[in-house]
């Protein structure tokens, strides 16, 4: 009798009820089910990413790095508190933009920034901010979490971070050579990889919708859950440019209190930009008009009337249409903010220049804008509101311990006109008013305009809801008709923790293993047996 051989049998998961047929008698035949690798994907929020300038090496430094760039650290972003505090709070305009933007920079560079992750990048939890994302994604990985999925199939769990500061058009498009870099990993490692499921967080929505829809990687692509995304903006962009950020001190003095803080930032970074609302925007109640002006109860002001960037973002702004009767105080921008080192105004620190104040270009800070502003009305035209075939969303309703909604959202910004122009200040904290002429026969010219607190719909009763951040209305604003799209569903939870929710995670869970399911059923023409 001749000795028996050993036989190998590679067979797909799909097929693991195939008939085998033509096995030798003398043969030892073992059979090698292959699953598949479908990796999990996240993509994070805005500020969700860690940052560092190019060309510099990662760090697990949180507080300076190594200090180049005239001091300032090779870190340019991170929320750990430890490097929060020295490098942003309470920190002046010209150093937050120094930070973001760079010294002496005329003109935004997409590439002056990187994700500070790890060479080579591994599963990229590094560079991604750990209080906001690391418990979900290690939540992810906990075992057991999917049968019986793992019968089938291989879930490993990438994050995928990107320059949140730079425009979400180059961020797409590096998400798909990520995605397409992930697959092939996953490939080598379990020998059948075609497609991911992605996960999203607020502004990563934005990102991996230009991914699939406009770059191209839907069909590596099989599904895709949207959390809190802004999908066409948020009213909150256009209260923080001009107010500053709301919530407590702490948050507010890191962030930017005031326009003469943020404006320099987010009116220099394409990213920021492209959050505002844009042309698909509605407010709560269905409104294409979303911000109003009032006096006396009537309204005077209800905008865009057309193009939202005609109409609003291309209108010079001002809180002094007094001394400065060409600019408007609803316009978004106040071009004397944008620069704040090379031309210093009411407040700020005249000897806090740097070589921008002595660059041609600074007479052309507005055209420079400009140009960015073009960029988001672009991006928004081009992705518009489509989504992936495959796609699953949640968003918030932050209800609080008792049921009740009180954490209003700013889906409408209102504005209130007084004759008590006298308590005007130049760009106070957490707030914005503006003073302004008009022509008044009882012989009192003198007006002021006050933005009302983010999210207080002119004293209507009406609460906004949404996750303080993205109303109900952006977030569920998604294409639903050409598209078969499970309805969104809804959780008590604010806007940067939404993936620390119970619920949220539940959720994804579910969807994963839908997603997966309908895998299952497309290779086996059968449903999955639990």
């Amino acid at each position: 009798m001749s000795d028996i051989k050993d036989n190998k049998i590679e067979v797909e998961w799909h097929e693991v009820d195939k008939i085998l047929s033509d096995l030798k008698t003398n043969h030892k035949h073992t059979i090698e089910v292959k699953r598949e690798a479908i990796p999990i994907v996240f993509v994070p929020g805005v500020m969700g990413s860690v940052l560092r300038r190019a060309g510099s090496q990662y760090s697990t430094d949180d507080v300076v790095g190594d200090r180049v760039d005239a001091g300032l650290p090779n870190k340019r972003w991170s929320t750990n508190v430890t490097y929060l505090a020295p490098n942003y709070s309470n920190e002046p305009a010209a150093h937050r933009r120094r930070m973001l933007v760079g010294i002496g920079r005329a003109k935004f560079d997409n590439n002056y920034l990187i994700v500070d992750e790890q060479d080579p990048v591994g599963n990229g939890f590094s560079g991604v901010c750990e209080n906001e994302y690391h418990s979900f994604l290690k939540y992810l990985q906990k075992p057991g979490l999917f049968r019986p999925l793992n019968k089938f199939f291989e879930l490993p769990v990438y994050a995928v971070g990107y320059n949140w500061t730079a425009s979400n058009k180059d961020s797409g498009e590096k998400l798909h050579k990520r995605i397409k870099e992930i697959i092939a990993e996953a490939r080598s490692v379990t020998g059948k990889c075609e497609k991911v499921i992605v996960i999203t967080h607020s502004m990563g929505g934005l990102v991996s919708r230009h991914a699939s829809e406009v770059a191209g990687a839907q069909s590596n692509i099989l599904g895709i859950i949207h959390g809190v995304q802004p999908v066409t903006g948020a009213a909150t962009a256009f209260w923080r440019i001009k107010a500053g950020f709301e919530g407590n001190f702490i948050a507010s003095n890191i962030l930017g209190p005031s326009a003469r803080s943020v404006t320099p930032i987010l009116g220099s970074l394409p990213g920021g930009l492209q959050l505002l609302p844009n042309k698909h925007y509605r407010d709560n109640n269905g409104n294409k008009e979303w911000l109003t002006v009032t006096e006396n109860g009537k309204i005077t002001k209800l905008l865009p009337k057309s193009n939202v960037y005609d109409d609003i973002y291309r209108i010079k702004g001002t809180n002094d249409e007094w001394t400065n009767g060409k600019r408007k105080y609803w316009g978004l921008v106040d071009p004397d903010l944008l620069d704040p080192a090379g031309n210093p105004v009411p407040g700020n620190d005249p000897n806090d220049r740097n070589s921008l104040a002595n660059d041609a270009h600074f007479e052309n800070v507005w055209e420079a804008y400009l140009k960015l502003l073009k960029q988001a009305e672009v991006f928004h035209d081009t992705l518009g509101v489509g989504a992936h075939p495959n796609t699953y969303t949640f968003h918030g309703i932050y209800r609080g311990a008792f049921g009740g909604v009180h954490r209003n959202t700013c889906d409408h910004v209102y504005f209130k006109v007084t004759k008590d122009f006298k308590k005007w200040k130049q760009y106070e904290k957490r707030t914005f008013k503006a003073r302004f002429r008009v022509t008044d026969p009882t012989g009192n010219p003198g007006r002021l305009a006050v933005m009302q607190a983010s999210g207080d719909n002119n004293d209507t009763g009406v609460m906004a809801t949404g996750d303080g951040t993205v109303p109900v209305s952006s977030a569920t604003a998604l294409d639903r008709g050409a598209q078969q799209i499970p309805a969104p569903a809804d959780f008590d939870t604010e806007h940067v923790p939404a993936y620390k929710s119970d619920d949220a995670r539940k959720f994804v869970v579910q969807a994963i293993i839908a997603i997966c399911a309908k895998r299952y059923e497309e290779k086996r023409g059968k449903k999955i047996v639990k």
